[in-house]
């Protein structure tokens, strides 16, 4: 598995945007609404190292108590695999729990994501390539 982005929850995304172009990332894409997850979603780079970050749109959107828990923070790990379903069986044999099963990803070109749970790990995003 490739690591394709880390997931940075913010409340208030062009202030969050805004300190990370300050640290040298640059906008790869600029925020854009996801209407799967009720999330505003922008992607800035630096290098090698890609990161997503994620405004809940409304209370409703499924980020909201995670927001309100853990405030700004990075909250998963986005790993890039060949292929969805065949990843996600493996983890889920290996303890993982389905958090949202597969689902298009509007801000990743519609790609499918998959989210998962790991008390040990935390919460994993895979993305088919």
């Amino acid at each position: 598995m490739k690591i394709h982005h880390i997931g940075y929850l913010t409340k208030k995304m062009d202030k969050t945007l805004a300190q990370f172009l300050r640290l040298g990332y640059s906008t790869e894409k600029e925020p854009a609404y996801d209407d799967v997850r009720d999330v505003n979603i922008a992607f800035v780079v630096n290098g090698d190292y890609r990161v997503e970050l994620i405004e809940p749109a409304s209370a409703d959107s499924p980020m909201a108590p995670l927001l309100a828990r853990f405030k700004n923070t990075p909250y998963h790990i986005c790993y890039e695999v060949d292929d969805l379903d065949t990843s996600a069986g493996e983890l889920i044999n290996a303890g993982y729990t389905v958090l949202q099963p597969p689902a298009p990803a509007p801000c990743i070109d519609g790609k499918r994501v998959e989210f998962l749970l790991h008390g040990s790990m935390g919460i994993i995003e895979l993305l088919e390539a």
